[in-house]
C-alpha cells in the first residue's frame, strides 16, 4: 500500500482538492493518503519551504510526497522528481522543494511533457509508476540541480570597534495555528552571533529579555505564577525563533494579532557590548 502525501495552496473550500484526490486513487486504488497541510499561503514561497522542510524527511522510505504549490507546470517550471533519503518528492520546477531540502543529499529529474498539466496529472502518473517499483531513472532525466528560491535572511549590523554582532533584525516568516510568530533567525545563527552576550528582544514598547526553552518554561520566571497573555520568545522545535503568548487561542489573540507580528514584521535583538 503506497503512502502518498499531499502538501498544497488549495485550501478545504474549494473542488480541487477533492478532485486531485480522486485522481490519485483512480491511478493508484490501494493508496494510503495523508494530507500535509492545504492552507500554504498560495505564491509564498517561504512559508511553503517552512512547511516542507519541517513536516516530510522523517516518513518511512518509498513515501511519495505530492507537493502542489503553484502546481500548474508549464515550459519553465516542468514536473521534476527529487528523490531524497529515499523518499520520493513531485512538483514543479519553482525552486520550493531543492530550497526545502537543501541539506539533504538528493537526486534530480525532469520529468517528461504528458500533455496534461491541470491538477498535478503528470506526478500522479510518475506517482504510480513509482508505486509499482520503476526507477527514477526510467520516468525522468536526470539533471545535475535544480532551481532553487530565494529566503530572506535577518539583517545583521556589527559593531565598529570590535566587529561583533551588535544588533539582528529577524522577520516574521510563518504564524501557526495559535498565532506564534515564526521568524527567519535559526538558533545555530543566533548562538554564533550571541557569543554568550546578554540581550534584549525589542518590539515596540515591548521587551523580552530572555528565551525560554518550551512553552511551560515561562512558569519558571515566574514562580508559578504566570497568567495567560504573558509574552516570551524561544526557539521552536524545528530550530526558528518564536514570539508567542502563553495560552493564546482565537479568542484571546495571539502575537500575531495582540503584538502586530504578522507576516514580513521585524523585531530589534540588541547585544550588550
Amino acid at each position: 500500500m503506497p503512502l502518498i502525501t499531499l502538501t498544497t495552496d488549495f485550501g478545504t473550500k474549494d473542488p480541487d482538492l477533492g478532485f486531485l484526490k480522486s485522481r490519485i486513487l483512480k491511478a493508484i486504488p490501494d493508496a494510503q493518503i495523508l494530507d500535509i497541510s492545504h492552507q500554504v499561503m498560495p505564491f509564498d514561497p517561504q512559508e511553503a519551504v517552512y512547511i516542507i522542510e519541517n513536516s516530510l524527511q522523517n516518513f518511512p522510505e518509498n513515501t511519495i510526497h505530492l507537493i502542489g504549490f503553484d502546481s500548474e507546470a508549464f515550459k519553465v517550471q516542468p514536473p521534476v522528481l527529487i528523490v531524497s533519503n529515499g523518499q520520493y518528492y513531485l512538483g514543479n520546477d519553482n525552486g520550493i522543494l531543492t530550497t526545502a531540502l537543501a541539506n539533504q543529499p538528493s537526486s534530480f529529474y525532469v520529468l517528461p511533457d504528458s500533455g496534461n498539466m491541470n491538477f498535478m496529472q503528470a506526478h500522479i502518473e510518475v506517482a504510480q509508476q513509482l508505486s509499482n517499483g520503476v526507477k527514477p531513472v526510467e520516468v525522468g532525466r536526470k539533471v545535475p540541480d535544480l532551481q532553487r528560491v530565494y529566503l530572506s535572511k535577518p539583517m545583521v549590523k556589527h559593531h565598529e570597534q570590535t566587529g561583533e554582532v551588535a544588533l539582528i533584525v529577524p522577520q516574521v516568516i510563518y504564524t501557526d495555528h495559535y498565532g506564534n510568530a515564526i521568524f527567519n533567525l535559526k538558533k545555530d545563527e543566533f548562538e554564533a552571533w550571541q557569543d554568550g552576550r546578554k540581550f534584549k528582544i525589542k518590539l515596540g514598547h515591548y521587551e523580552i529579555d530572555h528565551l525560554v526553552d518550551n512553552y511551560h518554561d515561562g512558569i519558571k520566571h515566574h514562580d508559578n505564577m504566570t497568567i495567560a497573555g504573558e509574552m516570551f520568545a524561544r526557539f521552536n522545535n524545528f530550530g526558528y525563533f518564536e514570539i508567542f503568548i502563553y495560552k493564546s487561542n482565537k479568542m484571546t489573540g495571539g502575537a500575531n494579532t495582540l503584538l502586530g507580528l504578522q507576516k514580513n514584521k521585524m523585531v530589534h535583538i540588541i547585544f550588550e557590548e
